[in-house]
């Protein structure tokens, strides 16, 4: 399994969570243990969105590399000097099994026609309308 290092900040009482080899992939906790937890969901997250989208996940950089990533990237957000406090830690990436299964369902005529019209209309596939809508539908679980 991989593992990425994310540094954890203090920041006005909370901690900010940056991971230096995932631009744009960040989160907070208002304790370390909680930020620690958001990372992990932020970090799923984000590989899960890159794999839908068909795009590469980055290789993690060692511990020495990342540090160095982290305070580039806390410069080009103009946090200057890392506070006292900062730590790196390494945090689990999930195992993406983004293998393309062949599965069998079942709907009524009525909502197989809908489906496949609603497909149609947005210029996807039946399948990939199906994994769309499920997208979606878990989306707004965690909301």
């Amino acid at each position: 399994m991989a593992v990425y290092y994310a540094g954890f900040i203090p920041v006005d009482g909370v901690y900010a969570v940056l991971f230096p080899d995932l631009p744009g992939c960040n989160s907070q906790g208002d304790s370390l243990e909680e930020a620690f937890s958001m990372a992990a969901e932020a970090l799923a997250g984000y590989l899960e969105c890159l794999a839908d989208d068909g795009d590469p996940i980055p290789i993690p950089s060692s511990r020495a590399e990342a540090m160095v990533k982290l305070h580039e990237q806390a410069a080009r957000l103009d946090m200057g000097d890392l506070p006292k406090g900062t730590e790196l830690h390494p945090v689990l990436a999930p195992q993406l099994d983004a293998q393309i299964k062949k599965i069998a369902v079942s709907f009524s005529q009525y909502k197989l026609e809908m489906i496949d019209r609603k497909a149609r209309a947005a210029g996807m596939t039946r399948s990939g309308f199906l994994a769309a809508a499920a997208s979606v539908y878990e989306g707004q679980q965690h909301a």
